[in-house]
C-alpha cells in the first residue's frame, strides 16, 4: 500500500524539529553547569567572610574588637593613608584609563591599536613581586630616575624616593590603570562619533561637547571603573610594604602584623570586617548613583 502523500511533509517537519540545534540549555543541564560555580564561590567568598564576621563577633573580646580596632591609633592612621593613597590612586587611574580608552576607540591603525593594548594589559602579564622590584630599581637613590634628574641638572643630590608615599601611589596606580581601562573601554566603544562631529560641525567647543555630550554618555563606566578601582586599592598589601615600607602603613599591613607579629587576630578579624565593608559601601555608592541597569551597560 502506498503512503499518503499528505503525511510525507509531517515526517519530514518532525524530523528537522528533533534535529535542530538551540542556544537554550534544558534546566538540568544549567543547574549542572553552574553546580560548581556557585559551590566555588561558596567555598571560597561566603564562608570566609561569614566565617570572619563571626570571629570578630565571638572570639576574645566579641563586639568589643571593634572598639579596640577603633581605638587604636595605629589602625587609625592606617585606615586614612589607606583611603586617602586609595582615592588618589582611583583618580589617577580612572583619569589615565579614560584617555587610554578613548584613544582606543578612535584609533584607526590596528598596529597602533595593538601596541596600546599591549602596553595596557602588560601589567596583567607580570607578576605582583617583578612589577614592584622593578619600580623599587627606578626609585632606588642610585636607580634610573635618580640618574635623569641629576643629568638634567634638576637636584643636585639624589632625592628619596624610595619607601614614600609617592613611590606606593605610582607602583598601585600602574597596577590599576587596566582596570579602569577595561571598566571604560566597552561605554567608550559605544559612543557614536558622528555625535561628536554633529557637535562640533554646528560650532561647540571641545569642551562643551565632552560636558554635554561624551560625559553623561560614558558617566556609567566612569563610576563602575572608579569603584572597581577604589574597592581593589584598598586591599593592596605587597606593593605598600615594598615600596612604602613604614612611613606609607597601609591597613592591610597593620591587619598583618596583629596577626602574624602581634598575634592579636580578634583585633584583626575586626579591622578586616571594616575594611570590607568600606569596599562594600563604595560599591554600593556607585549601584545608587547610576543604578545596576546603567552599570550593566557601561560595562557592556
Amino acid at each position: 500500500m502506498s503512503v499518503p502523500t499528505h503525511q510525507a511533509p509531517k515526517r519530514a517537519g518532525r524530523t528537522r524539529e528533533r534535529g535542530t540545534w538551540t542556544p537554550q540549555l534544558s534546566r538540568r543541564a544549567g543547574i549542572l553547569l553552574v553546580t560548581p560555580l556557585v559551590l566555588a564561590v561558596l567555598l571560597l567568598v561566603v564562608y570566609p567572610i561569614l566565617k570572619l564576621l563571626y570571629d570578630s563577633l565571638t572570639v576574645g573580646a566579641g563586639p568589643g574588637n571593634y572598639v579596640d580596632a577603633v581605638s587604636s591609633g595605629a589602625i587609625r592612621r592606617a585606615f586614612v593613608h589607606t583611603l586617602l593613597t586609595s582615592a588618589a590612586v582611583t583618580a589617577l587611574s580612572v583619569g589615565i584609563g579614560a584617555s587610554l580608552a578613548w584613544t582606543l576607540r578612535r584609533a584607526r591603525h590596528r598596529v597602533a591599536t595593538a601596541l596600546i593594548w599591549a602596553a595596557v594589559l602588560l601589567p596583567f602579564w607580570m607578576g605582583v613581586v617583578v612589577k614592584n622590584y622593578a619600580f623599587a630599581l627606578l626609585f632606588a637613590r642610585e636607580g634610573l630616575v635618580n640618574e635623569v634628574l641629576l643629568g638634567l641638572g634638576l637636584v643636585d643630590r639624589p632625592v628619596q624616593l624610595l619607601y614614600t608615599t609617592t613611590a606606593v601611589i605610582v607602583g598601585m596606580t600602574y597596577t590599576m590603570i587596566p582596570y579602569a581601562v577595561l571598566a571604560l573601554y566597552p561605554s567608550m566603544s559605544a559612543v557614536d562619533l558622528e555625535l561628536m562631529n554633529a557637535a562640533d560641525g554646528l560650532g561647540a567647543s571641545r569642551r562643551r561637547t565632552f560636558t554635554s555630550i561624551l560625559l553623561p554618555l560614558v558617566m556609567p563606566g566612569f563610576i563602575a571603573a572608579a569603584a572597581i578601582v577604589f574597592a581593589i586599592s584598598i586591599g593592596f598589601y605587597v606593593t605598600p610594604v615594598l615600596l612604602g615600607g613604614a612611613q606609607a602603613p597601609f591597613i592591610a599591613t597593620v591587619i598583618g602584623d596583629d596577626i602574624f607579629t602581634f598575634f592579636d587576630y580578634p583585633r584583626a578579624a575586626a579591622a578586616s570586617v571594616l575594611l570590607l565593608a568600606i569596599a562594600l559601601l563604595a560599591i554600593g555608592a556607585a549601584l545608587k548613583a547610576v543604578g545596576l541597569k546603567a552599570i550593566r551597560g557601561g560595562l557592556g
